[in-house]
């Protein structure tokens, strides 16, 4: 059997390692567990585990394509180290730490540790009973909780128990994503006169601070800005100030597609448009290296305005 042949039957999440790192993977965890005499539900399909213990929640469901994208960019040698490192960072901490174990009653002590976070909107199908409302088109905001070491999402049963309003509780989870600082930013130049700006220096929350454009939008912006959330540590940026908009169109394209398929930790292959309070989807798509790209009027009328402008000047 050829490796094309072979790697048709893998599951969709897994392609990128091919047949026999798919199966060194997935040995490498099921050995994981074995020896922690820690039994779990492997569903093939979607790339998800979760403990078998009786009364496990569902929100201890955890997804592989994280785990899988960051042994994809390493040498093979290191993948057992990366499995226990990952699964280590979940498990072997403090009861209070714990993401299986927290004591999700007591909401005084945890209100802190809640933050708001941007995930595909596929996480659905991982995760059924989870607090969330709509993010940009793709997207969802979710409730979490930030252990020292990992991330855990909140199941509504638990949420629902504390007596707050939904709304009330994701306010919570941005202020707590402001008050845990600022990203870092670098501007990067696009054929050399195109100014792309990375902001990043949060490994599990860079992405989710779209979720707070305010803190980043200079006041004099009147055409918005181009925004990407491609993977979990990075928030993209190019503020529409001249003509450079058009170059800068189809070179954000590639670098979100590119980073969203590596990730680790993929959000959203999509552009969008940050105008007047709203982050607008921009329907983009890349066909054998072709670029399609359909805006809507509000964004066209930019465009043209741009353009007029670039052309009188």
């Amino acid at each position: 059997m050829n490796t094309n042949e072979s790697n048709a039957s893998l599951p969709y999440w897994a392609k990128p390692l091919g047949q026999t790192g798919y199966n060194t993977f997935v040995a490498l965890i099921k050995g994981y567990f074995a020896e922690r005499n820690l039994t779990i539900i492997y569903d093939e399909a979607e790339g998800l585990i979760r403990p078998s213990e009786q009364g496990a929640q569902l929100a201890t469901t955890f997804g592989l394509q994280n785990l899988m994208q960051l042994c994809a960019q390493a040498s093979e040698r290191k993948w057992a180290q990366l499995v226990r490192s990952h699964f280590d960072s979940i498990l072997n901490t403090s009861d209070d730490e714990n993401a299986l174990k927290i004591d999700m009653s007591r909401f005084a002590q945890i209100a802190g540790l809640l933050r708001a976070r941007l995930y595909p909107e596929n996480i659905r199908t991982h995760y059924a009973d989870l607090v969330t409302r709509n993010g940009p088109i793709g997207t969802l905001e979710v409730l979490a909780l930030d252990l020292p070491t990992t991330v855990r999402t909140v199941a509504r049963s638990e949420a629902e128990a504390w007596g707050f309003d939904f709304d009330e509780l994701f306010e919570i989870g941005r202020q707590n994503l402001r008050n845990a600082g600022l990203l870092s930013r670098r501007t990067v130049m696009i054929n050399q006169s195109v100014p792309l700006t990375l902001f990043s220096g949060d490994a599990f929350y860079g992405a989710s601070h779209a979720l707070i454009l305010n803190e980043y939008l200079p006041a004099n912006l009147p055409h918005g800005a181009l925004i990407g959330i491609p993977k979990r540590d990075v928030l993209l940026m190019h503020e529409i100030r001249n003509a450079g908009v058009f170059d800068a169109i189809p070179a954000m394209i590639q670098v979100i597609v590119n980073m969203h398929r590596d990730g680790p930790g993929s959000i959203s292959p999509n552009l969008y448009w940050v105008y007047d309070g709203e982050i607008i989807y921009l329907p983009t798509k890349l066909v054998k290296g072709d670029l399609s790209f359909d805006p809507p009027p509000e964004f066209s009328k930019v465009l043209n305005a741009v353009r007029m402008k670039a052309e009188m000047s």
